[in-house]
C-alpha cells in the first residue's frame, strides 16, 4: 500500500508539473493582444483614408485609380470592422465599450455601400466623413486603452510565472522523495528475491542428487515459462550443455531442439497437466542423423505446476526402421517406373512433341525430313513457301528474308553446321531458330516463340530509363531542399540564440517579438515544404498554379525584411513606386524566385554586400530587378547560368548547388515571363523578371 501511495504521489507530481507547463505554453500561444491592437490600428487607418476620400468627393476631385474610389475604400473598411466585431476581437471591443459604435458604423457603411458605388452628393459626403472621423477617434482611444491593458497583463503574468516556478520546485521535491522511497522498496525486493532464489537452489540440488543417482537418460524439469529448473548429466551427454549453464535459463536459449514448435507445444501442455510423447529427427553438428524420443509429464511441487521430460537417444532403432521403409518404397517405385516406361515411352515421346508449344523437326545428315510437328508446319514462312517435300536447305531458306538472318541460311549445304538465330517473322512476332546435331547423323531443328521475352526486354529497358529519371529527380529534390530551407532554419537559430543569450534580461515585448519570429520562421518552413512539393511537381510536369492579385512592392519588401534576420550585414536598398503595383501571380512561387535572387546577390557580394531592388511598370507588365556589385559572371558563361547544377567559375569556393536559378527560371516560364541577366566579371550582376499586371476582374476576385 505504501508503495502504491509513493507511486501515486510520483505520478501526481509529474502530472501537476506537466499541466502547469502546458498552461504556461497555452497562455503564450493564446495571447493575441498585440494582434488585436494591430487590427484596431488598421481599422483606424482605413477609416481615416476613407474620410480623406470622402473629403475629395466633397471637393469634386477625380480619382486616377480604382483603389482610390469611395466604393473600393468602403469595402476595405467594412472588412476591417467585421474582423473587429467577430470572435475574440468582438468580445474585447465590447469590454472597451465601443462595440456599439462599431456596429452602428458597420450598419451605416453597409447601407451606404450602394450609394457609394455610384455618385454621392457633397453634403452627404461631408456628413459621412464626420462620422468616419469620429469612428477613427474612437478606435484611436481603444488602441491606447488596449496598450495600457497589455502592460497590466504583462505584470500579472510575471507574478504568475514566479508562482509557477515555486510550484515546480515543490513538485520536484515531491518527485525526488517519491523516487527515493521507490528505490528503497526496489532494493528490499531484490534482497527478498535473492533469498527466495537461494531456497529454490537448495531444493534443486536435492532433486538433482536423487535424479542423477537413479537415471541414465536425459531428464529436465521446467516451469510454465519453460525456464529450466533441473538438468541431469544425461542431458549433458545428449546436448553437450552443462547443468550450471542450463539452470535458470529459458530452454529455447539452451539448444535449438527446444525452439521447435511441436516440442514447445508438448512441454507447455505438460505444465498444464497433459502428457505427450514424440520423436525429433535432426542432424548433429558433425553431420550425423539423430533421433530423440521425448516423453513429457506434468508434476506438482510446492503448489507449483511444473513439467518434466525424459529424453533418450533412439537413433539406432529409428535408422533401422527408416532403412526398411526406404527399401520397400524404392522397390515399389522401381517396379512401377519400369512397367510404365515400357508401355508409354513411345506414346509419351510422340505426344510431347506434338503438344509442345515449340516447333520441332528432325532431318537426317543429308537434309531429308524425318519428322516435323504441327507447330513447324504452322510457322508463317514455312506455311507460305514450303511444301510436303521440304528439305533442310529449303526449310532454312524460308527464314532467310526475316530480320536477324544472314547468308548462312541461304548457303546451307551438307555438312550442315549448328546455327542459332533470333528472327522477326512478322510484326511483333519473334522466333528463335536453332539447329543442333546429335550423334553425327540426326539434325534437330527447334523453333521457339520468344515474342514475350523480347517484350520483357523492351519493358526492362524502359524501366531502367525510368529508374535513371527517378534517381536524377531524387538528387534534384535533395539539392533543392538543402538550398531552400537554409533561410528559415537560420532565422530559427538566430532567434533561439538571442533568447538563450539574453535569458531573463529579455523584456516581455522582446520575448514576444522573438517568439513571433520563431513562429513566423516555422510557418515559413511549412510553406517551404509546400514549395518543395511544388518543385517535385514541377519536375514531374504536374505543378498547379494558384494565381491571385498581389502588391509586388509589399511582397518584395516583406521577403527582404525576413532576409535581414540572417544577413544583417547586407545593405538592401529600394527604388519602388509610391503606388501599389498589383500583379497576377502565384505568390508562393514568386516568393521563391525573389528569395533565390536576393540570397544569391548577398552570397556573391563579399563581406559588405549592397543589393538594390527596383520595381516599375511598362504597359501590361510589371518588372522587378535585383542588382548587386559582387563577383559577377563571366560573359562566356551567361548562356549556361540557368542550366540545372551549373555554377559559374567565379563561384568557386562558395557553397551552392546550382539549382536555384534553374528552378526560378522554370517558375517564371509558368507565369509567361522570364528572368533576364546582365553581368560582368568583378562588376556585379543585374537580374530582371516580369509579371502580368492584375486587371480589375482579377483584383476583385482576389479581394
Amino acid at each position: 500500500m505504501v508503495t502504491l501511495l509513493a507511486t501515486a504521489s510520483l505520478v501526481v507530481c509529474l502530472g501537476f508539473t506537466v499541466a502547469r507547463l502546458f498552461e504556461m505554453e497555452h497562455e503564450f500561444r493564446n495571447d493575441g493582444s498585440v494582434v488585436t491592437v494591430w487590427y484596431v490600428t488598421q481599422a483606424q487607418f482605413e477609416a481615416v483614408v476613407f474620410a480623406e476620400t470622402l473629403a475629395r468627393v466633397a471637393a469634386n476631385e477625380s480619382f486616377s485609380t480604382p483603389e482610390q474610389q469611395p466604393g473600393f475604400r468602403t469595402n476595405i473598411l467594412i472588412s476591417r470592422l467585421s474582423v473587429l466585431l467577430e470572435g475574440r476581437q468582438g468580445k474585447l471591443m465590447d469590454d472597451l465599450g465601443i462595440a456599439g459604435d462599431l456596429k452602428r458604423a458597420y450598419l451605416q457603411l453597409t447601407m451606404a455601400e450602394p450609394l457609394l458605388q455610384n455618385e454621392i452628393n457633397a453634403q452627404a459626403a461631408v456628413l459621412l466623413r464626420e462620422q468616419m472621423m469620429q469612428i477613427a477617434y474612437r478606435l484611436r482611444d481603444a488602441a491606447n486603452q488596449m496598450i495600457s491593458l497589455i502592460h497590466d497583463k504583462a505584470a500579472l503574468k510575471r507574478s504568475g510565472y514566479l508562482q509557477v516556478i515555486f510550484e515546480g520546485f515543490a513538485f520536484l521535491l515531491g518527485i525526488v522523495l517519491s523516487a527515493g522511497f521507490l528505490l528503497v522498496r526496489l532494493f528490499k525486493g531484490v534482497q527478498e528475491a535473492s533469498q527466495a532464489k537461494q531456497l529454490l537452489k537448495q531444493e534443486q540440488e536435492l532433486s538433482d542428487l536423487v535424479i542423477n543417482n537413479i537415471s541414465n537418460q536425459g531428464i529436465i524439469m521446467f516451469d510454465n515459462q519453460l525456464r529450466c529448473l533441473l538438468w541431469n548429466p544425461g542431458m549433458e551427454d545428449l546436448l553437450n550443455v552443462k547443468p550450471d549453464q542450463a539452470i535458470g535459463q529459458r530452454m529455447e536459449n539452451l539448444d535449438r531442439l527446444f525452439s521447435k514448435t511441436e516440442i514447445v507445444d508438448a512441454l507447455t501442455r505438460a505444465t498444464e497437466g497433459a502428457s505427450s510423447i514424440l520423436e525429433n529427427e535432426a542432424v548433429t553438428s558433425e553431420g550425423h542423423e539423430r533421433c530423440l524420443e521425448i516423453n513429457s509429464f506434468p508434476i506438482y511441487m510446492a503448489e507449483r505446476k511444473l513439467g518434466i521430460a525424459f529424453i533418450r537417444d533412439v537413433t539406432e532403432q529409428w535408422l533401422a526402421r527408416k532403412q526398411a521403409e526406404r527399401q520397400n518404397f524404392d522397390l515399389e517405385i522401381k517396379v512401377l517406373q519400369r512397367t510404365a516406361a515400357l508401355r508409354q515411352a513411345e506414346r509419351r515421346l510422340i505426344a510431347a512433341i506434338n503438344s509442345a508449344s515449340e516447333g520441332f523437326a528432325a532431318f537426317d545428315w543429308t537434309g531429308k525430313l524425318l519428322f516435323a510437328n504441327e507447330q513447324i508446319w504452322a510457322a508463317a514462312p514455312v506455311s507460305l513457301w514450303c511444301n510436303d517435300d521440304m528439305s533442310l536447305p529449303v526449310f532454312l531458306r524460308c527464314f532467310a528474308m526475316c530480320e536477324g538472318a544472314d547468308l548462312r541460311l541461304v548457303n546451307a549445304q551438307t555438312p550442315f553446321e549448328e546455327l542459332e538465330y533470333d528472327l522477326l517473322v512478322r510484326k511483333d512476332t519473334w522466333h528463335r531458330l536453332s539447329l543442333t546435331k546429335a550423334d553425327g547423323a540426326t539434325i534437330f531443328v527447334r523453333l521457339t516463340d520468344i515474342s514475350g521475352y523480347k517484350q520483357v526486354a523492351r519493358a526492362l529497358e524502359s524501366a531502367l530509363e525510368r529508374e535513371r529519371e527517378t534517381t536524377n529527380a531524387y538528387r534534384s529534390f535533395v539539392s533543392m531542399v538543402s538550398h531552400q530551407f537554409r533561410t528559415p532554419l537560420a532565422i530559427l537559430d538566430s532567434s533561439a540564440q538571442r533568447i538563450l543569450r539574453r535569458g531573463s534580461a529579455l523584456t516581455q515585448d522582446e520575448l514576444v517579438t522573438r517568439v513571433q519570429k520563431i513562429r513566423n520562421a516555422g510557418t515559413r518552413l511549412t510553406r517551404l515544404v509546400d514549395s518543395v512539393l511544388n518543385a517535385a511537381k514541377l519536375d514531374a510536369g504536374t505543378i498547379e498554379l494558384n494565381p491571385a492579385s498581389y502588391n509586388l512592392v509589399d511582397l518584395v519588401m516583406d521577403i527582404c525584411e525576413r532576409q535581414r534576420e540572417v544577413s544583417n550585414q547586407a545593405d538592401i536598398r529600394f527604388d519602388v513606386p509610391d503606388v501599389p503595383v498589383r500583379v497576377y501571380c502565384d505568390g508562393m512561387l514568386i516568393e521563391q524566385v525573389v528569395v533565390n535572387l536576393l540570397s544569391n546577390a548577398i552570397k556573391y557580394s563579399g563581406a559588405a554586400p549592397v543589393v538594390e531592388f527596383k520595381i516599375w511598370m511598362d504597359g501590361s507588365r510589371a518588372y522587378c530587378s535585383v542588382r548587386d556589385w559582387g563577383i559577377g559572371i563571366p560573359a562566356g558563361e551567361l548562356p549556361k547560368i540557368f542550366e540545372r547544377f551549373y555554377r559559374a567559375s567565379t563561384a568557386s569556393g562558395i557553397a551552392g548547388t546550382g539549382i536555384g536559378l534553374n528552378f526560378a527560371q522554370r517558375i517564371m516560364h509558368l507565369h509567361g515571363g522570364e528572368i533576364q541577366v546582365e553581368s560582368y566579371e568583378a562588376a556585379g550582376s543585374l537580374f530582371t523578371f516580369d509579371l502580368p499586371i492584375a486587371n480589375a476582374d482579377q483584383a476583385q476576385q482576389a479581394a
